[in-house]
């Protein structure tokens, strides 16, 4: 079903209460509105190019039928939850199937336009984030297959990472080798972006490695985050490296090495000693 980018599903236990959100949406501008009932939607069917860029859902006090409708949404798609009450159990439920919002009626309408806006923003933002990383891929910038930089984008801006040290002495460098058993490499890509800082470098290094670049950060802040990585590994479903995802890690800093090179050498012969899935020293 073709529908437009900025689409809203509102998913209720009856058409009237469907009629009274919908109403009010039109109130103040939103016309791209798709009203269902609960239950009535088949995910399987709907591509993930045509998923709503909103779902406003409204059991009407059915917290069962709430709950089994929330474990059908797709992780892409971020519900808005209109409760009749506040229950911890049900609000961490509702948070744990991906809702982005939950708010327990009375809810004015006012804020209710505001946080559906909000989200919209949101959903738009990510549009664009992911339009990016289309092209970057199509440049030969981001890697289709892990969603971090290639390995010939990654050297080259280690490289440069290199040059700045070398013409001052006083800055540091550091890296991180992660090696990957698992076939996992979008899961882990995923994470070590979500785990580096905003100035870090995250790339792939060859078929089974990823290097972390880490601009003025000493080997201490290397061995920190691959402990870090290890933490979120462990907080996961399945404990990470149960669920077959296996590392390997190694530090390396830039002091005391002539290039680029021989920093990743250096890495590597750390990655290559440690043993598979403990923790760095």
């Amino acid at each position: 079903m073709k529908q437009a980018p900025d689409a809203i599903y509102i998913v209720t236990a009856s058409p009237a209460r469907a009629e009274a959100i919908q109403q009010v949406m039109v109130l103040r501008g939103f016309d791209e509105l798709i009203c269902m009932p609960l239950g009535a939607i088949d995910w399987k069917a709907v591509e993930p190019a045509n998923q709503p860029a909103l779902l406003i859902v409204d059991a009407e006090g059915n917290e069962a039928a709430l709950l089994a409708f929330m474990a059908t949404v797709p992780a892409g798609v971020k519900p808005l939850v209109l409760a009749d009450r506040f229950e911890e159990s049900l609000f961490l439920a509702c948070h744990d199937a991906g809702a982005r919002d939950f708010m327990v009626k009375p809810v004015p309408d006012a804020y209710l336009m505001s946080r559906v806006i909000s989200m919209l923003q949101e959903h738009r933002l990510a549009q664009i984030a992911r339009q990016k990383d289309q092209i970057l891929e199509e440049l030969g910038v981001i890697s289709a297959r892990s969603g971090v930089l290639t390995t010939n984008y990654l050297l080259k801006q280690l490289e440069v990472a290199a040059r700045t040290v070398e013409a001052d002495p006083a800055q540091d460098l550091s890296i991180l080798m992660v090696a990957v058993q698992g076939g996992q490499s979008s899961l882990l890509g995923s994470l070590l972006k979500e785990s580096a800082r905003g100035l870090d470098w995250v790339g792939e290094y060859f078929m089974d490695k990823f290097v972390v670049v880490l601009p003025q950060t000493g080997k201490r802040g290397a061995l920190a985050l691959g402990r870090r990585i290890f933490q979120r590994l462990q907080q996961g479903p399945g404990g990470g490296v149960a669920s077959g995802l296996r590392l390997r890690m190694g530090a390396a800093e830039y002091k005391g090495c002539r290039n680029y090179e021989e920093l990743l050498n250096q890495a590597l012969n750390q990655l290559q000693a440690e043993p598979e899935g403990t923790f760095l020293r």
